[in-house]
């Protein structure tokens, strides 16, 4: 087999994440005329999506994924230890993360037995694993997340639940029971707000609503 056909399904995983966070960084196509203009608008895309997001964990992942299915030693773990100590992502070797996951800035653990969709948003300070419920010994089992799910930033996802395609969970939730498709769940723990999918301006006008009463309790 050629060496470029060997390593295609890594190569093609590479190109969807970076494509994945290109499209995040909100930065328009380069011209190419003027030069200048060019090369600085291409740095700044390059800046934002290799350090000011956290496209290089998630480069990561898939490098050590492909690393394992092939018996290859070492390297998995040195990809694993750059990770946390660069970028503080942890993903456990029994996570399946599909195509498209953005994580905005890091500061992500993932553990045990999860499954996670396409094209979810994954938000910095969030946990998804083991609730830490034990029958017979330690439960391995996690949270098996569907298709363009949003977790906002300091969710908890724990234990063997299902999350359905196009939830959104709202920051700081605890989430501990299973969460409809299309439904946005608050609180700890978290309790469903809306049983349809909102638009993105009323999803994060509610999130400041509840901050605001918040604030306001004694």
């Amino acid at each position: 087999m050629p060496q470029q056909e060997k390593h295609e399904p890594l190569l093609d995983e590479l190109r969807q994440a970076y494509n994945t966070y290109r499209l995040y960084s909100f930065i328009k196509d380069a011209p190419k005329k003027p030069v200048g203009r060019f090369w600085q608008l291409t740095f700044e895309r390059l800046n934002r999506v290799y350090l000011g997001m956290s496209l290089p964990p998630v480069m990561l992942l898939r490098t050590r994924d492909y690393l394992v299915r092939h018996d290859v030693p070492f390297l998995p773990y040195l990809c694993e230890l750059l990770s946390i100590a660069s970028w503080q992502v942890s993903i456990g070797r029994s996570v399946t993360i599909g195509p498209g996951v953005f994580m905005p800035h890091g500061h992500v653990i993932i553990d045990g037995t999860v499954d996670i969709g396409r094209d979810c948003v994954i938000n910095p300070w969030v946990t998804i694993g083991l609730s830490g419920r034990r029958r017979y010994g330690i439960d391995r089992r996690g949270p098996v997340i569907g298709n363009k799910v949003y977790i906002g930033t300091g969710a908890k996802v724990l234990g063997p639940i299902t999350v359905g395609d196009g939830a959104r969970i709202g920051a700081n939730s605890v989430v501990i029971e299973d969460v409809p498709a299309g439904a946005t769940v608050v609180g700890a723990p978290a309790r469903v707000a809306h049983n349809e999918q909102m638009p993105w301006s009323e999803f994060h006008a509610y999130l400041d609503k509840l901050q605001r009463e918040k604030e306001q309790q004694p």
